[in-house]
């Protein structure tokens, strides 16, 4: 077979383990779910009632054009309808954008470490790309421009970025938006824009008037719980919208979803009520961590990177530990930020399991090397036979 060469520049995305799979394997009642950035809490009560009302519908094609969520997003964010285009989640939009702005001889500059998918899509298309470090778990704006160049047709910035949290303000953001060169595209995923709590927080939709280079994406994956259901948007200039309608597949987001995507908009005091439950959630955990000795970096997601070097384990083992213990959470080793762990924000109850785990894993530096590795690692990692 003829393979694409650019194939073996790629490794396929690795969900995680299934938690059927993760109880049976370690033998665990219950296993906290903190690696994903999902959250804890399905969609609104008023989108299940609909979603149910909808089902007799599923033998007819979606609408190709979104037309009524459409509608409803260009009133609510006042933009015009033109501005916007759908996908079967946000990744699928950077996929897009990829296929239009990318290929052999063009250029991208994506932040490190952030989203996986920001490389994949630059390797998928040939192209080059600057992989720019981050200072300090921090954006390096200054950096970042000077890495664009003359072939750099695509710049992505993730805000809050993932895995770290941190969050650009505009007053910071807006003159880099307007630095960059007006023939390089600059993608602003806002993912995870829907927790962010800051004061400065300003409605980034309205900037593509000013900038046409600017595209902005967002997911219903996050606060809205509907990860399950894959839809997210963009917010771009009519040029752009009209050149990924151009590649995307018809029907591209499922009836169902467009569904659930439009009543969950249509409950702003639930999504308030949700932010404000994480961000309650993530001060808490926060300070406690803080007061074991243990540093967070700041963020505006719904997730910690936390500080796993001073433990009583080394820190490439802390992942493993604490899913021993129950606790499903993303190292920092595997997403080249070493030293640290991803925990998704969850319900009370399972921040306290990830805290007193933490405790656990904290106090363990007075076992002997012995007892550390014949009770936690030989043991508890041996496959169920």
């Amino acid at each position: 077979m003829r393979l694409n060469p650019v194939l073996e520049k790629l490794t396929p995305y690795r969900a995680g383990p299934q938690m059927a799979d993760i109880r049976r394997r370690y033998r665990l009642e219950r296993v906290a779910r903190l690696s994903a950035n999902e959250v804890p809490w399905g969609p609104f009560p008023e989108v299940v009632d609909a979603l149910k009302t909808a089902l007799d519908g599923l033998n007819w094609y979606p609408d190709g054009g979104c037309s009524e969520l459409r509608g409803f997003v260009a009133e609510h964010l006042g933009v015009s309808e033109d501005r916007l285009v759908f996908g079967n989640g946000s990744c699928e939009l950077l996929m897009l954008l990829g296929q239009t702005f990318l290929g052999p001889g063009r250029h991208a500059v994506l932040p490190h470490p952030s989203f996986v998918m920001y490389r994949s899509i630059a390797l998928a298309q040939g192209a080059s790309f600057a992989a720019v470090p981050l200072k300090d778990l921090e954006y390096d704006l200054e950096a970042m421009l000077e890495a664009v160049r003359d072939d750099t047709s695509l710049l992505i910035i993730c805000n809050p970025n993932n895995p770290t949290g941190a969050y650009l303000e505009p007053r910071v953001l807006r003159p880099f938006i307007a630095a960059v060169p007006e023939d390089t595209v600059i993608v602003l995923d806002e993912a995870y824009g829907e927790f962010v709590t800051s004061p400065t927080w300003e409605e980034s939709a309205r900037w593509t008037a000013d900038h046409p280079n600017l595209v902005i994406l967002r997911t219903f994956s996050k606060i809205y719980g509907l990860a399950g259901l894959r839809i997210g948007y963009g917010i771009a200039d009519p040029q752009v919208v009209d050149a990924l309608d151009k590649i995307r597949q018809p029907f591209n987001v499922d009836a169902l979803a467009q569904i659930a995507a439009l009543e969950s908009l249509r409950h702003p005091e639930r999504i308030e009520e949700r932010r404000q439950k994480v961000a309650a959630e993530r001060a808490r955990l926060t300070l406690r961590l803080r007061d074991m000795g243990i540093a967070c970096h700041p963020s505006q997601a719904n997730f910690l990177l936390v500080d796993v070097t001073r433990l009583g384990i080394p820190g490439p083992e802390v992942a493993q530990a604490l899913l021993e213990r129950g606790i499903l959470t993303r190292s920092g080793y595997a997403m080249d930020c070493p030293g640290w762990i991803r925990v998704t924000i969850g319900e009370v109850e399972e921040g306290d399991l990830f805290l007193a785990a933490m405790d656990d894993l904290r106090r363990v530096q007075a076992a002997p090397a012995e007892h550390l590795v014949n009770g936690l690692s030989a043991e508890a990692l041996s496959p169920e036979s």
